[in-house]
């Protein structure tokens, strides 16, 4: 580098001889560089950076304005760097020169302040996870008063305490220090910062009786700052051990353990675009490439001067487009750790996979309720036939598996909304809800099933012997049997198909519903024989008028009624509750 002296520009280099990389836990680095003037005399030189708070304690001597600037800039959310240095002489043996030796009696030299405006999708995540019934914290290795201002600005936390020492004395007091309470007296309208090293006082040995405290406070805690990457683990498992579900999300090498030990972790990549580019951007890129890509080969041809310069501007602008297209992203160690790594940079890859979990725990309770429900209408249908020696036919058992499948497929299908709402789904499906609204609507389906029958009985009576060899013939028991199970059936995947706020709903899912509306819309064909021969097709009788009205009544009773209970159950226990945490 260049420097000038009196007038004068002089030359010097310098040259790093020894690094003392940074360490988490020190919170600093530090190089040991040579400094050549134009003589060719060389001398050595300390160089340190790190955090403000560690650095303070290592400087000869503290300048007056060094806590107030340093308080100042980090009140405004930026991250402070401090930097010094010292003299070591000429006549040194780097080599031998430790750490301990090197990192002490420096001068200070200046703060170096970086602005980390908050990215685009940040706040719009941080607030649908909030609104959508979870506890959003924060953990991070900043410092305490940028992380509380980074908290305030995502609505993370509004009023903070932070645990600070003074002395041999740790006290919860405001970022600009207005208010202060005792440790073990927090106010509980204030959310709470707990640093590294209050942490580490809490659970500390000596510190025994803050234990208990610590623990009752970390579920209050909103905001860790200043915390090695261990005590990122620590709250992790802390969490998890009080019963809570933890989703961690980290971009770096400090992260691995609490990205490990979290139930999800989830790693993003640092310098990934914050969100997906838009289809027209990409298609418009790769539209210039290949215009650019078949003017070069036009150009081969010529061997013009002019087409020359022309074909070398177009190879830059290709190599300037290719750069754009191969972002660099390279995982680190948070992405091996990790069960999940998002492609872009933005938090909102967590509101994703939760919308993801939710449609498809619900899809999976919603599932298990169906197959209970048609396991036991299927069941009951078979042995009122059975009692008569009557059975359904080949072509009625085939119809009615391809109907349902269809329903089957297509429910599984949906997918989630793309927003997340405040209710819950429940985690497992032995709950009130559940339970309830399986007995309670099949009660009403074995009702109507018994009442048909009965009246089927009335018209057409039980035979008195039974052979349960014979060749199958159709029947009026069997046509009513057949086409009340295959309405109950579909009553159920339309009444338990939950849809919104979790899913589709039922007139978004198109194929389920263009499949539900044919299934019933084809019963009601084969009730009212508006076209007997498909009655005859599949084996049925065209019912006697009375029973026709009487079927149809029945069934639109049971729908009815099922929806509704269905749905008083929803509104009284159908949704998890979130605990709270204090």
């Amino acid at each position: 580098y260049q420097r000038r002296v009196r007038g004068k520009t002089i030359k010097q280099s310098l040259k790093i001889q020894k690094r003392f990389h940074f360490n988490s836990t020190l919170k600093r680095m530090s190089v040991i560089v040579s400094k050549q003037d134009a003589n060719y005399n060389c001398e050595y030189l300390v160089m340190t950076k790190g955090a403000p708070e560690v650095i303070k304690d290592m400087l000869k001597e503290v300048p007056d304005y060094y806590d107030s600037t340093h308080k100042e800039y980090t009140l405004q959310g930026g991250r402070v760097i401090a930097l010094a240095r010292r003299s070591l002489g000429k006549d040194v043996i780097v080599r031998d020169v430790s750490r301990e030796a090197a990192e002490k009696d420096l001068e200070f030299c200046g703060f170096v302040v970086f602005s980390t405006p908050l990215k685009k999708e940040s706040k719009s995540a941080i607030s649908m996870l909030k609104d959508s019934s979870h506890y959003v914290v924060m953990i991070t290795g900043d410092s305490p008063l940028t992380a509380c201002y980074v908290a305030n600005q995502l609505k993370i936390a509004k009023k903070i305490l932070i645990l600070t020492e003074h002395g041999s004395d740790w006290r919860w007091e405001t970022p600009d220090g207005s208010v202060v309470f005792p440790i073990n007296k927090a106010d509980k309208s204030y959310s709470l910062c707990l640093t590294g090293p209050g942490m580490a006082y809490c659970v500390n040995e000596e510190s025994a009786r803050f234990a208990s405290l610590f623990d009752e406070l970390i579920t209050r805690v909103q905001v860790f700052a200043r915390v090695t990457p261990k005590q990122k683990e620590e709250v992790i498992t802390t969490l998890k051990a009080k019963g809570l579900v933890t989703v961690m999300c980290g971009d770096g090498t400090n992260d691995v353990g609490a990205l490990k030990h979290a139930d999800v972790g989830v790693a993003i990549i640092a310098n990934a675009p914050e969100v997906k580019p838009e289809r027209k951007d990409v298609l418009e890129k790769q539209n210039i490439k290949q215009t650019i890509l078949q003017q070069l080969e036009n150009n081969k041809r010529d061997r013009k001067s002019q087409v020359l310069e022309r074909q070398k501007m177009l190879e830059e602008k290709l190599k300037q487009l290719q750069a754009e297209e191969d972002t660099l992203v390279k995982l680190g160690d948070a992405s091996i750790a990790s069960p999940f790594t998002s492609k872009y940079s933005s938090v909102k890859c967590i509101c994703s996979i939760i919308r993801q979990g939710r449609c498809t725990l619900v899809t999976t309770l919603q599932m298990f309720k169906i197959l209970a429900l048609n396991a036991l209408i299927i069941a009951y249908c078979q042995s009122a036939l059975y009692l008569d020696g009557v059975k359904f036919s080949d072509g009625q058992a085939t119809l009615q598996g391809l109907l349902l499948a269809g329903c089957f497929l297509f429910i599984s299908r949906s997918k989630p909304l793309d927003k997340l709402s405040k209710a819950r789904p429940h985690a497992n499906i032995f709950n009130l809800y559940t339970i309830l609204t399986v007995v309670l609507q099949f009660c009403v389906h074995l009702y109507t099933i018994v009442r048909l029958v009965d009246k089927c009985h009335e018209i057409e009576p039980r035979k008195a012997s039974i052979d349960l060899e014979a060749e199958f013939a159709p029947s009026l028991l069997n046509s009513i049997v057949y086409i009340v199970s295959v309405t109950l059936q579909l009553n159920t995947f339309v009444i338990n198909y939950r849809g919104h706020p979790y899913m589709e709903s039922l007139r978004e899912n198109k194929p389920l519903c263009y499949s539900s509306l044919f299934t019933a819309g084809f019963m009601i064909i084969l009730t009212f024989g508006i076209m007997p021969e498909v009655n005859t097709e599949f084996s049925l009788l065209v019912l006697p008028e009375s029973m026709q009205n009487e079927v149809f009544m029945a069934l639109l009773l049971d729908s009815v009624l099922t929806f509704s209970l269905d749905r008083l159950l929803l509104i009284i226990c159908g949704d998890a509750k979130l605990k709270p945490l204090y």
